[in-house]
C-alpha cells in the first residue's frame, strides 16, 4: 500500500499537521507555520457549513413517517414522501460536496 505524505509538517516535531484550523501542533504544541494554517475566512465558512449540515440532520431525525390510513387521500402521502426524498437528496449532495472539499 502506498504511504501518503502529509502536505504540511510541524516545525517543532516534524509530524504531519492534523488540524489546519488551529494555530498550534496537536502533538507538541509548537506554533504552526502560517502556510500550514487555514485562513480565518475558510475556518468560518467551514464552521457555517457544518452548522447547516447539522441543522439538516436534526430536521431529518425529527421526521415522522406518514401513518397508514384505512381511508383517506393518498396525495398527502405522496407530498410527504417527495419532501422527505428531497431532504435526503439534499443531505447526500451536501455530504458529497463536503467530501470533495476534503479531497482538495
Amino acid at each position: 500500500m502506498k504511504q501518503l505524505e502529509p502536505k504540511f509538517r510541524c516545525t517543532g516535531c516534524d509530524r504531519g499537521v492534523l488540524n489546519r484550523s488551529v494555530a498550534r501542533c496537536l502533538y507538541c504544541g509548537a506554533d504552526l507555520p502560517a502556510e500550514a494554517r487555514l485562513a480565518p475566512e475558510q475556518v468560518a465558512q467551514r464552521d457555517a457549513e457544518h452548522v447547516r449540515l447539522e441543522a439538516n440532520r436534526a430536521r431529518l431525525a425529527q421526521y415522522q413517517p406518514p401513518r397508514v390510513q384505512a381511508e383517506g387521500s393518498k396525495a398527502a402521502d405522496v407530498v410527504d414522501g417527495m419532501a422527505t426524498g428531497l431532504d435526503v437528496i439534499d443531505l447526500i449532495g451536501d455530504g458529497l460536496s463536503l467530501v470533495g472539499k476534503l479531497l482538495d
